[in-house]
């Protein structure tokens, strides 16, 4: 079998020595897996040619999950490990470029790889005029997503951090379901991601080969900390039990999804499990579902089958992508039928937009785009919610000493070179993900708990804007602080349908803020965190020249600020679009289970899931739900 079929799923199973290479090396992985010789485990990969349809994807599984990400890829790991038929949908190739992908310094570069990214374009507010210097006319903001195996998981920054134990004890009480007791969700389900998820933290090594960046680090550790009832970091593991315990606030190193300075996630325990689980797990990449197919049973929706479209790049969020007619579509289209359940794991814009197409949503909206309701539910694709996040962007007067040799780009790089060639590539400038230091802290009129994440890293960043990857690398002079808003009070954002094809993306509106009208406290803190980064910096480049150039010293009074924040804040951990909630409770889309209210074989399991987006960053608190999910399908299937 080659790279030119959408399934992964060869005729034998890997050898014990590839299962080995399986597990450490995700390019060797594909290869293997493939039959294809393998690339060189560093090279940037090449371009996989179009899929042939259908080949060797089954036609009949117990189980389709769609899409490969950290909800869908770990659910299907765990069911086809307990010896169950699993088909993975993935809309994306099996990989992109592998050395973007592989380098946790070049991750900017992997959330713009061509290949694998999906560029949706999202509005913050109603009102174009609110917007700000991110604003593209006539498209909206760009939202990077990564539509490849392992989903965002293969192209994020690599920050692993555990959530509150608040954010499960809302959820256990709001469901009655003693399942997401944060008791369990430690115990049981955060084991079981750590038994799997190789974690780092992130290395001093920047530091220490840079004065200032040295000094920026201390003065970072020494700066005071809101007061309250919030606990002092212990340690600098901002995931040990102590600190999570006590919601502790202090500088820390930044744990990354990196296994001896490579990134190793959701993709790897895909590969792993397939290449020990032949005859269970079909993983079909290039595969875009477009429905699920219903059959009503004794008052219940039953999903018996899953229609998907078998192409390369088929969705027009694709830098490149041809809009594709509905006569191109029939040809593509294929059908997998499902004996037990299916579950969809597309993602906060891609989950709501799949039931839509499929019936469920809000039953005025469905009947807009020619779509026949089954079952209404308003809350498929409302309650969008994110974090905000602002940059305060700085220049040295001149270079770091520490990005000596660095470009940042897959070839011609010393950096790059001293990575493949090191024997602890960890400890080398491009093991890292480049956050030099971190604080996890309150806001002083805000939640008992920390809200707040304020880190560092050399580079230009200022938001999503295109070309956002050259922009930040194109001197060695600047570093960014990004102030990370959790726990926002926005409800208000929607993901609509654009129209009744699959392959548009769907209108997007966060409506951030209840569209300008609100958000005052989340901009004081935010507010208190910039004021907090001056002073940090002003402390370290006492023997340097600082110039902050964003937003600038004529931002300076609160209102200022503020004024700045409501415009520039962007955010990148869309959350909540199919909500867990009691049924017959307006907004709810799913039981405390995942199953979607109405239907009885159809769960989401991803970042959708969630009533109010948890903790400060979404991966973990994602792959902690999914091995709850998991371990409640299992029951199920018992």
């Amino acid at each position: 079998m080659d790279l030119d079929s959408p399934s992964l799923n060869p005729s034998n199973s890997p050898s014990p020595a590839r299962r080995t290479v399986l597990a450490s090396t995700a390019a060797v992985a594909a290869a293997a897996l493939t039959g294809a010789a393998a690339p060189p485990p560093t090279a940037a990969a090449p371009a996989v040619p179009a899929a042939r349809p259908g080949r060797e994807t089954p036609d009949e599984v117990e189980y389709v999950v769609i899409g490969s990400g950290p909800g869908g890829g770990s659910v299907a790991a765990n069911l086809a490990e307990a010896g169950h038929s699993v088909l993975v949908l993935e809309a994306g190739p099996a990989h992109g470029n592998e050395t973007y992908y592989d380098v946790p310094a070049l991750h900017l570069k992997a959330a713009t790889d061509p290949e694998i990214s999906w560029d949706m374009w999202v509005r913050h507010y109603t009102d174009d005029a609110a917007h700000g210097s991110q604003w593209v006319d006539g498209k909206g903001i760009l939202y990077p997503r990564a539509a490849t195996l392992g989903g965002c998981s293969a192209h994020n920054a690599t920050i692993l951090m555990y959530p509150e134990h608040t954010d499960w004890a809302y959820i256990r009480d709001l469901t009655g379901d003693s399942g997401w007791d944060p008791k369990v969700m430690w115990d049981t389900h955060w084991k079981k991601v750590l038994s799997w998820q190789p974690v780092e933290e992130s290395s001093l090594l920047l530091a220490l080969r840079d004065a200032f960046l040295d000094k920026l680090s201390l003065a970072a550790k020494a700066e005071p900390l809101p007061p309250g009832t919030v606990a002092a970091a212990t340690d600098t593991d901002v995931n040990s039990r102590t600190n999570v315990d006590r919601s502790s606030q202090g500088a820390f190193s930044t744990p990354m999804t990196v296994r001896a300075g490579r990134r190793h996630a959701v993709r790897e325990r895909l590969l792993d499990v397939r290449s020990r689980y032949a005859a269970k797990l079909a993983v079909a990449t290039d595969a875009l579902a477009e429905r699920i197919v219903f059959e009503e049973r004794q008052g219940e929706l039953r999903a018996t089958a899953v229609e998907y479209l078998s192409g390369r790049h088929l969705y027009q969020a694709t830098p490149g992508a041809a809009p594709r007619s509905a006569a191109e579509r029939d040809g593509m289209r294929r059908t997998v039928r499902v004996t037990r359940e299916v579950i969809v794991a597309g993602g906060a814009f891609n989950t709501p937009q799949l039931l839509m197409l499929s019936g469920i949503g809000p039953r005025e909206h469905l009947a807009e785009h020619g779509i026949t309701p089954l079952l209404d539910l308003p809350g498929v694709g409302a309650n969008l919610q994110d974090r905000y996040e602002v940059s305060v962007v700085s220049a040295l007067n001149r270079d770091f000493t520490a990005l000596a040799g660095c470009s940042f780009q897959d070839r011609g790089d010393l950096c790059l070179t001293e990575w493949r060639n090191s024997p602890t590539p960890s400890a080398t400038p491009y093991g890292a993900n480049g956050v030099v230091t971190g604080i996890k802290r309150r806001a002083s009129k805000g939640a008992a708990h920390p809200e707040l994440f304020v880190f560092c890293a050399p580079g230009n960043f200022a938001g999503y804007v295109p070309k956002f990857d050259e922009l930040a690398v194109r001197d060695k002079r600047h570093f960014s602080w990004l102030v990370l808003k959790g726990y926002a009070a926005d409800r208000a954002g929607t993901v609509r349908l654009s129209s009744a094809d699959p392959t548009r993306q769907p209108v997007i509106n966060f409506r951030s803020m209840d569209d300008g009208r609100a958000g005052d406290a989340d901009v004081a803190a935010m507010i208190e965190a910039v004021r907090s980064i001056r002073s940090i910096n002003a402390k370290a480049g006492f023997l340097d020249s600082v110039r902050e150039e964003v937003p600038g010293p004529r931002v300076s009074t609160d209102a200022q600020l503020a004024a700045w924040i409501r415009k520039e804040a962007w955010g990148h951990h869309a959350s909540c679009t199919a909500a867990i909630g009691p049924a017959g409770k307006r907004g709810s889309v799913l039981d405390g289970q995942l199953r979607v209210h109405g239907t009885s074989n159809l769960r989401v399991v991803d970042a959708s899931a969630f009533p109010r987006i948890p903790g400060l960053f979404i991966m973990a608190p994602t792959l902690v739900l999914a091995e709850k999910a998991s371990q409640d399908i299992l029951r199920a299937a018992r």
